[in-house]
């Protein structure tokens, strides 16, 4: 299984990151297509500048420099606002995946009102998610605001894939975010899915497919942000 995920993975890799290398110090992996006119690129982790150099044909990191003064963020914000979404947004997908169960179980068992089926805590439980749901698309705009704001600073605004890729997953992440915050009122009507007409059904069958592309998202987003600060 590892081994198929892994196949996986690589083919969007490549798709997204063309041929790729490694750095020879802190071993984190670049492409090619980060490299200046000068066929050069200072890689973002340990500042050492990186020239491709041909051999029989073949490109070949070679160190030759080191970028001595790179610029430093006087607050730390988006590795601190990039735990809320991060945080957050796991229960609210395991919150919606309860509702869903409970409304399936009450459609078989035929309970038709949802208030008197466990105490009324499915309301409740409903406007949790959507405020955990709230909170952490929310919070997502802060975090790219400030993650755009070290680029800027920290990276000198040098056109990264990895940073690229970062940045359009903030964005989707956004997109799918905002959808569900929409939809949620119609979807979980008294704490519960009704599936009483098609809209219905079609407006359910949207919030769970963008609920589980935004789980995709977020974590392909922290382990993106993770392999950039800490490598290999």
């Amino acid at each position: 299984m590892r081994m198929s995920i892994d196949k996986f993975i690589n083919f969007f890799k490549k798709k997204i990151y063309g041929q790729t290398f490694i750095c020879p110090v802190c071993h984190l992996e670049l492409s090619y297509s980060d490299l200046d006119q000068h066929h050069c690129l200072v890689c973002p982790l340990c500042g050492v500048v990186i020239e491709s150099a041909e051999v029989y044909g073949h490109p070949i990191p070679v160190i030759n420099d080191v970028e001595i003064y790179r610029p430093q963020p006087n607050l730390r914000l988006h590795p601190l606002t990039t735990h809320l979404p991060i945080g957050l947004f796991p229960f609210v997908f395991l919150g919606s995946v309860l509702l869903l169960i409970l409304s399936i179980y009450m459609k078989i068992a035929g309970i038709h009102e949802p208030s008197s089926f466990w105490g009324g805590y499915l309301p409740t439980i409903s406007n949790v998610v959507l405020i955990m749901l709230f909170i952490s698309t929310a919070s997502s705009i802060i975090t790219f605001i400030s993650g755009y704001s070290d680029w800027r600073q920290r990276y000198s605004r040098r056109p990264y894939r990895v940073i690229s890729l970062k940045i359009f997953l903030s964005w989707l992440f956004l997109f799918f975010g905002t959808v569900m915050i929409c939809l949620h009122s119609t979807v979980f009507q008294s704490g519960a899915l009704t599936f009483a007409s098609i809209p219905e059904y079609f407006a359910t069958i949207i919030y769970f497919l963008f609920m589980t592309a935004a789980m995709v998202t977020l974590s392909t987003l922290g382990h993106v942000g993770g392999y950039l600060v800490f490598g290999k």
